[in-house]
């Protein structure tokens, strides 16, 4: 009897264990948060901001990134119409496309524009060197992720070290 409550208590437990969720990985996944976390610590350091700074800052830096966030989903929508037709295997018009990218290079004005005014009103909170290091921030940030990532996927050296050749002329 106390064999079998065992096995089927630790059959329980184990399929418990399997039912449990994972941790999600990709887009919307708990990978999202995790480099947000990772681009905020970041930047807290690279802006060498004050906890004074930081509590009004980030606020207005989540606010920043949502009004971005509308203009990507609008610009987003752009592409739709086109897309449909180009899966289709319809021909787009000169004018069609000339029309999108006069649309996508409003977007992206607006897009730098909403960078520029997030900068200039960070002022308030942050001082004229942390302003221009919150301008640099994205591409270094950006940099340093490529430059990890080469150095994490670069082939590894070839195996045996150096060996005498022999010349076979």
């Amino acid at each position: 009897m106390k064999k079998t409550t065992l096995f089927l208590a630790s059959i329980i437990g184990i399929g418990s264990l399997f039912a449990q969720p994972g941790k999600l990985r990709g887009p919307g996944g708990q990978y999202d948060e995790r480099m947000e976390m990772m681009r905020i610590w970041k930047l807290t350091e690279y802006l060498e901001l004050k906890e004074v700074q930081a509590e009004k800052f980030f606020p207005s830096m989540r606010a920043h990134q949502k009004q971005v966030m509308e203009i990507r989903k609008e610009e987003k929508e752009l592409f739709a119409p086109l897309y449909k037709k180009v899966k289709k295997g319809e021909d787009i018009s000169k004018a069609e496309a000339t029309k999108l990218l006069n649309k996508v290079a409003a977007y992206e004005q607006k897009r730098s524009k909403a960078r520029i005014d997030f900068v200039k009103n960070s002022g308030d909170i942050l001082n004229p060197t942390q302003q221009v290091k919150l301008l640099m921030f994205d591409g270094q940030m950006k940099q340093q992720v490529r430059d990890r990532m080469q150095d994490k996927y670069k082939p590894p050296p070839p195996r045996g070290g150096m060996k005498r050749r022999k010349n076979r002329f």
